[in-house]
C-alpha cells in the first residue's frame, strides 16, 4: 500500500508538471526565440521535450544541437533535467554525462516564476556564447574553453570587449595549457594527482551578460 501510494503521488506531480509544460507551450513569445541568431525547433516525444538547436552566428554557426528536456519531476518548483543527445563538443557540455551546464538551473538561482521561455533563453545565451565562468571540471572542456580564449586572443583587439579577472591556483591547476607544448597527457596527469582538491565546476567569475550579436566576448587575464 505504501509503494502504491508513493506511485500514486508520484504520478500526480507529473501530471501537474506535464499540464504546466503544456501551458508554457502556448506562449506565443516562445516563436520570437526562433530568429536570425539561432534556429529553434521543439517537440513533444511521449513525455519529453525535444528541442532542436542551430547557431547562425559565433563559432558554432551551423552546428544543430539536440537536447531532451525532462520537466516530470515537480516542475516548476524545480527546474528540468536537460541532457545532451548531439555530439559536438562545447565547453558548457560535459560528455561524461550528456549534462548541460546551464548556471540559470541551479537551485540558487531557479524560481518556480520561471518557465519554458526562460530556460530556451538560458540556453541559447550558453550555446552561442561560451559561459567562461561555468566550466565543468573535465579535460576536454577545460581545453576547448582555452582553446577558444587563445583563438580569440588572437584577433585584433578592437572586435572584442574585455573582461578582466582572477585566475585561481585551482583553476591554474585544471586549466592553463603549456605555451611550448600541446601535450594533453601533462595536463591530465596534473589533473589527476590534484582531483581530490577540485571543484566540479570551474567558476571563474561573473562574467557582463553578452548582447545578442556576432561579437565575440573575450576574457583577458590581469598581470
Amino acid at each position: 500500500m505504501q509503494f502504491s501510494r508513493q506511485k500514486f503521488c508520484r504520478n500526480i506531480n507529473e501530471q501537474q508538471s506535464l499540464r504546466r509544460l503544456q501551458n508554457d507551450l502556448l506562449d506565443e513569445k516562445l516563436k520570437e526565440l526562433n530568429d536570425d541568431i539561432c534556429e529553434i525547433a521543439m517537440d513533444m516525444d511521449s513525455d519529453i521535450l525535444q528541442l532542436f538547436m542551430t547557431p547562425k552566428i559565433g563559432l558554432y554557426k551551423d552546428k544543430k544541437f539536440f537536447f531532451n528536456l525532462d520537466f516530470r519531476t515537480n516542475y516548476p518548483y524545480f527546474p528540468p533535467s536537460i541532457s545532451v543527445k548531439s555530439d559536438i563538443q562545447h565547453p558548457n557540455i560535459d560528455f561524461r554525462n550528456k549534462k548541460f551546464y546551464l548556471k540559470f538551473l541551479e537551485t540558487q538561482n531557479w524560481r518556480p516564476t520561471f518557465g519554458l521561455l526562460e530556460i530556451i533563453k538560458a540556453m541559447k545565451q550558453t550555446l552561442l556564447y561560451v559561459d567562461f565562468t561555468y566550466i565543468p571540471n573535465e579535460i576536454n572542456c577545460l581545453i576547448l574553453a582555452q582553446q577558444i580564449l587563445q583563438q580569440n586572443n588572437n584577433i585584433a583587439d578592437n572586435y572584442f570587449e574585455f573582461i578582466d579577472f582572477e585566475i585561481s591556483e585551482n583553476f591554474k591547476i585544471n586549466f592553463e595549457l603549456d605555451k611550448y607544448s600541446n601535450s594533453i597527457e601533462s595536463i591530465n596527469n596534473s589533473s589527476q594527482q590534484n582531483l581530490s582538491q577540485q571543484p566540479a565546476i570551474i567558476n571563474l567569475q561573473k562574467t557582463q551578460r553578452h548582447s545578442q550579436n556576432d561579437k565575440i566576448i573575450c576574457i583577458k587575464q590581469k598581470n
